[in-house]
């Protein structure tokens, strides 16, 4: 029998629905491959995503890291994930502090009151959507309490995060993901004109009053790189972790041998966190647009050409890890590429391993154990975060 020709794009319902083989082929066959039809290279090798995640001065965020939305002009927003040092640098710098390890532990008691607030009325039930009852507003909560979003906004928000993320199976975004980017900049630009003219001590009206760091001196954020601030932690901050815990949940369902090693010893549970950002990475694809040529593996990439790194394929390669297609929350640690490496690592990290932490242990406390109703599985369609949109358990009493 003639083998099937190989082909991925990130827009595939198909593909998205059951991507492994494909990953693996490409790695395998293909470690450098290109899409004809939207004009780009996939990179799926764990050292090849690694080096390029690294070297911005090949491979440059500054035309954007989403294919349909990038720009044909470098540097077109002051977003500071479509940029290169040293401006990347002098916009991380400005929230650094904020966002460490430490500083996000002392946030550890509000994160696990917002778990509490949306798990225990849950309790006694039968079944609910691990999603749509659950996850799905954690982390929008968890980010709204470190921005100093009001309550009101927030589940507003939470949607029009969803509906901008949203593609067609070409890549298009739908009417809703228009008009929700347009209705989240309009209510974010009223918050920060609030906080610029009543600050108050959140991160909000730090953020308007600001100062950053150039090669001329100091001098204030702008308007723009306040409201893109905002949009970066409160978008991203949401959908990762969202689409993290919607994974959890399928997971812990479908092995459940894993599921009880972390109830019988919960100081597994970062571990097991670890494990599920290799195994199902929330954000399996980021792109780059080359700055000069490049030759991987006999194949020259041209300047301007744009390039995926595709995480998802490399967090399961045989080259990095032993049985990486095997789910195992007691494997070794050893670095992924899940939440980037080099200059864009994710600056939300420890925020989300912290609430992702939390939300186990609490599910863990109050449920041993369940089941997925395979049949009311959605995934989300999107080209930027993979997971399910509903994930609807049973409880095993």
């Amino acid at each position: 029998m003639e083998a099937q020709a190989l082909y991925y794009d990130q827009y595939s319902y198909d593909i998205d629905d059951n991507p492994y083989e494909i990953w693996k082929r490409l790695r395998d066959e293909a470690p450098v491959w290109y899409n004809e039809k939207y004009n780009y290279w996939v990179l799926s090798r764990y050292d090849d995503v690694l080096k390029a995640s690294m070297d911005w001065q090949n491979f440059s965020s500054a035309w954007g890291t989403v294919l349909e939305l990038m720009s044909e002009n470098p540097g077109d927003a002051p977003l500071m994930i479509n940029n290169d040092p040293p401006y990347h640098d002098q916009l991380r710098a400005v929230v650094a502090q904020q966002f460490t390890p430490a500083s996000i532990a002392k946030l550890e008691n509000d994160i696990r009151d917002i778990v509490l607030g949306y798990l225990q009325p849950l309790e006694g039930r039968d079944s609910f959507d691990f999603v749509q009852d659950f996850g799905r507003w954690i982390p929008m909560d968890v980010v709204s309490h470190i921005l100093g979003i009001p309550h009101e906004g927030r589940r507003k928000i939470n949607q029009w995060a969803d509906d901008s993320l949203a593609r067609d199976e070409n890549g298009g975004m739908t009417e809703a993901g228009i008009n929700a980017m347009g209705k989240a900049m309009g209510y974010f630009s009223e918050i920060l004109e609030d906080r610029k003219a009543n600050p108050c001590g959140d991160f909000l009206s730090y953020l308007t009053h600001a100062e950053i760091e150039t090669e001329d001196g100091k001098r204030p954020f702008t308007k723009d790189e306040s409201l893109f601030f905002m949009v970066l932690i409160a978008s991203a901050g949401n959908e990762t972790v969202a689409r993290l815990l919607s994974n959890a949940g399928v997971l812990l369902a479908r092995h459940p041998e894993q599921r009880q090693k972390l109830r019988d010893n919960p100081q597994l549970i970062p571990r097991a966190i670890e494990e599920m950002l290799r195994y199902e990475p929330p954000s399996p694809i980021q792109f780059r647009r080359l700055l000069n040529d490049v030759e991987m593996h006999g194949v020259t990439m041209k300047a301007g050409d744009n390039v995926a790194l595709l995480t998802a394929a490399a967090t399961r390669d045989d080259r990095h890890w032993d049985n990486p297609e095997v789910f195992d929350i007691e494997r070794a640690p050893k670095r992924h590429v899940t939440f980037g490496y080099g200059p864009h690592t994710c600056l939300g990290s420890s925020v989300a391993r912290l609430e992702s932490k939390i939300a186990l242990e609490e599910v863990l406390k109050r449920i041993p154990d369940w089941d997925v109703e395979t049949a009311g599985l959605k995934r989300t369609r999107t080209s930027t975060v993979r997971g399910y949109s509903h994930v609807p358990i049973v409880i095993k009493r």
